[in-house]
């Protein structure tokens, strides 16, 4: 070997020396990084196991409120729909459940798997506060009852004429411990209260008991200022107007297709021309228009935000009243964002419209009532369950 060779061949490392995967070195970057990687998987079970637990808690919270209530169809009063009883007989198979209806000789029963919302627009454009008088709380110019069935994966609303004649209570008017009840409009008892809890609470009692005691899972009571914030969720919505409304916008012929966003989503939904007769169920037509849209508009976002609705909460929350929590919310929107909905699951109460005194007065079609009832929230008894095993 020549003294260039020499000069390039390279030692070698007594094999003692050379570094093993044993080593002391190598043993410890190891077990830094087992120990982050165990910590990262711990902090992400965690994380995993909070948000389950926190949308269970939503769940849970939300069917204990209505556990054990059902409608009173079968109330003497409603005609055409009966609690059956047990034939006398006993050698009779037949066998009665509570809560049971027999309608048009089919037999019904509640399905308590459904939840049921109701959603106020009170007619004010400020956030949330106290009423400073017993008459100052707002107006609910805007009922409506969401419906979700587990059952079948659908979503439907049912839109409550602000003219329904129904017993009202009159909340700062006490007199001997006695608060006094008149015939109103169901849109006033929300005003008479302190604008708050309790006035949300004795609409919800209105709503249920003009559905026959209908049990309600949770209410939002949403000042009407939320509008702009809410269609500015969804870069706002289109629609084609559906009456004249030249007077409020020069642009808003009938049929005009028009995009709303701030304020002019706000009097889309709110504007009413008293002048014109049942001005109400018009403006109905139009929120139900609104409302459909931007359903469905939403639903589309939360597929790629599932925090959105969230989001939404915490936004108009200085606007609404609502026992509806951010646990509850969280669990419904994972639930409802793989609901069907569209424009021909929204229902209106079909009735009558008269004028009063002062203002005009509806009152709903009971047969039709009956027949919504049935429709939303009953499913007809299996015949295997009517009678008893031999």
């Amino acid at each position: 070997m020549n003294d260039l060779q020499e000069q390039q061949e390279i030692p070698t490392v007594p094999e003692e020396k050379k570094p093993h995967l044993s080593s002391p070195v190598r043993k410890k970057k190891r077990n830094i990084a087992l120990r982050f990687f165990i910590v990262f998987l711990s902090l992400l079970f965690g994380v995993f196991i909070g948000i389950t637990a926190f949308l269970l808690s939503g769940k849970y919270s939300l069917l204990r409120r209505t556990q054990g209530a059902v409608p009173n169809l079968a109330d003497p009063e409603t005609e055409g729909i009966s609690s059956a009883e047990a034939p006398s007989s006993s050698n009779s198979a037949h066998v009665w459940k509570e809560g049971w209806v027999r309608y048009n000789d089919k037999i019904y029963e509640y399905n308590d798997d459904i939840m049921t919302f109701l959603i106020m627009g009170i007619d004010k454009k400020t956030p949330v506060e106290a009423a400073k008088t017993p008459t100052d709380g707002g107006q609910a110019d805007g009922l409506f009852l969401l419906v979700a069935n587990p059952d079948d994966k659908s979503v439907k609303v049912i839109a409550v004429n602000r003219d329904t004649m129904v017993d009202v209570w009159m909340y700062g008017f006490e007199k001997d411990g006695i608060t006094p009840v008149i015939q109103a409009q169901i849109t006033v008892q929300h005003g008479f209260g302190d604008g708050m809890e309790q006035s949300c609470e004795a609409t919800v009692d209105a709503v249920s008991k003009l559905f026959y005691d209908l049990p309600i899972s949770g209410y939002a009571a949403i000042n009407m200022g939320a509008i702009s914030d809410l269609v500015w969720v969804v870069d706002g919505i289109d629609v084609s107007v559906l009456e004249d409304m030249t007077k409020l916008c020069p642009d808003w012929k009938e049929g005009a297709f028009v995009h709303l966003y701030d304020s002019s989503a706000y009097d889309y939904v709110h504007y009413r021309n008293t002048d014109v007769y049942e001005s109400a169920r018009l403006r109905l037509a139009r929120q139900k228009q609104f409302l459909s849209l931007y359903i469905a508009k939403l639903k589309e976002r939360v597929k790629q935000d599932i925090t959105l609705p969230i989001q939404v909460y915490q936004m108009i929350d200085k606007y609404m009243v609502t026992n509806v929590s951010a646990d509850q919310a969280a669990y419904l929107a994972t639930q409802l964002v793989d609901y069907s909905f569209d424009g021909e699951n929204i229902y209106t109460l079909e009735g009558t419209t008269v004028t009063g005194e002062e203002y005009e007065e509806f009152y709903p079609d009971k047969d039709a009532l009956k027949d919504l009832m049935i429709q939303i929230f009953y499913q007809e008894v299996d015949p295997q369950e009517l009678t008893s095993a031999p």
